[in-house]
């Protein structure tokens, strides 16, 4: 019964995700000219299906994957470069709502129904920065969110963002009865997901080796065997992750990369350190509520702020010099807010906490949630743009 429940479940969430993603990227490619001015789906997808010649985008021969899969739609279907984009993509945010609702299923199954389960599914795929006007005129620029709808890219990689980091908390568990076989699946994930978009791997293998080096100051018998596995796994998509941006940043690319803190998200909002907190309420008040000491004893909790942090650092400090705007620096951090929400909503529903604190933390959950809805309908109803 469990299972069948899981499995509808996990199905449901895929039909709602694959149709709301669908429904938005038709839309995006199918305002005219200047709505595919700021969306990034039509430079990708032009470049996808052979449109688009101009050797400033080879760059995405090092990351062709959603772009092969497009093309491969364009061209077995009847459909156009629209269609098959907005095919695509649906495809992987569904995968993303599936994925999510078995790891919140089998953390949340005897403390929530399984119509809330569903509803956190979906919640967690459409929250964003808290939508608080007299800071920020923008419901995602300025703030990041764990949900962007512009980028194709970064899209596609979310599921095996999540994979890879359920995965690794799996074998986290095993510590030294972890095998080679256990290892060569995250290697083989990661390397996915480089060849998706190296954004994930930008945040998620710096604090990985943070994480193992706590782990390791902890208990050096238990886990030096795990991290020299974890080490082992980490190369090819390592080296891969290297090439990568050599063909972006490179002696010839024109392109380079400086240190600036805060000068990106200073170009859209005045007040950087609230922006922060508007994208990352929720969870910092699980940290709150569940006490820092506690909230890190769970693995979960420790890794995927680990994983925020380093994201964070990497958004506020670098920016592309020829290229400010653009905040290419950022993708990372919207993953790992993904992962932070995921996981801090497990652990909020996980524990016993007194009736106002669960009052105030649905709240501030809805206050993302309906922040996300917003933000949705004001790119498809109201602006010329992504963002």
């Amino acid at each position: 019964m469990d299972s069948k429940r899981q499995r509808d479940g996990a199905f449901l969430c895929f039909g709602i995700l694959f149709i709301i993603t669908f429904f938005m990227v038709s839309a995006e490619m199918g305002k005219g000219r200047e709505v595919l001015e700021y969306s990034d789906f039509a430079t990708h997808s032009s470049w996808a299906v052979g449109e688009l010649k101009d050797p400033l985008y080879d760059k995405f021969f090092s990351y062709p994957v959603w772009h092969f899969m497009v093309r491969a739609v364009y061209t077995l279907l009847p459909a156009g470069r629209e269609c098959a984009g907005a095919l695509v993509t649906g495809l992987c945010i569904g995968t993303v709502a599936w994925l999510l609702f078995g790891f919140l299923w089998g953390q949340l199954k005897t403390r929530l129904s399984w119509g809330r389960i569903c509803l956190l599914d979906i919640g967690l795929l459409l929250v964003t920065a808290l939508y608080m006007p007299w800071f920020n005129t923008k419901v995602y620029l300025g703030q990041n969110s764990p949900t962007i709808w512009h980028n194709p890219t970064n899209m596609a990689v979310k599921p095996v963002a999540l994979a890879a980091f359920l995965w690794f908390m799996k074998i986290c568990g095993r510590e030294e009865k972890g095998r080679w076989t256990d290892f060569a699946v995250l290697a083989v994930l990661l390397l996915l997901s480089c060849f998706i978009k190296p954004s994930f791997v930008q945040g998620f293998m710096p604090a990985a080796a943070v994480f193992l080096l706590i782990m390791l100051i902890k208990d050096r018998k238990r886990w030096f065997g795990f991290c020299c596995k974890t080490a082992a796994s980490f190369l090819l998509p390592c080296i891969y992750f290297l090439i990568q941006y050599v063909a972006v940043f490179g002696e010839n690319t024109g392109r380079g990369i400086g240190i600036a803190p805060f000068e990106v998200m200073k170009m859209d909002t005045r007040y950087p350190l609230v922006s922060i907190l508007q994208a990352a309420a929720f969870p910092l008040f699980v940290f709150l509520a569940v006490g820092w000491k506690k909230a890190f004893k769970d693995r979960y909790m420790l890794f995927a702020g680990l994983f925020y942090g380093v994201s964070l650092l990497e958004a506020v400090l670098f920016i592309e010099v020829q290229e400010a705007a653009s905040g290419n620096f950022e993708w990372a951090l919207q993953l790992a807010l993904f992962v932070l929400f995921a996981v801090t909503a497990v652990k909020f529903y996980q524990s016993d906490t007194k009736r106002a604190v669960r009052l105030a933390g649905n709240v501030l959950l809805g206050y993302h949630c309906l922040s996300g809805i917003f933000y949705y309908l004001q790119i498809i109803f109201w602006l010329p743009g992504q963002c």
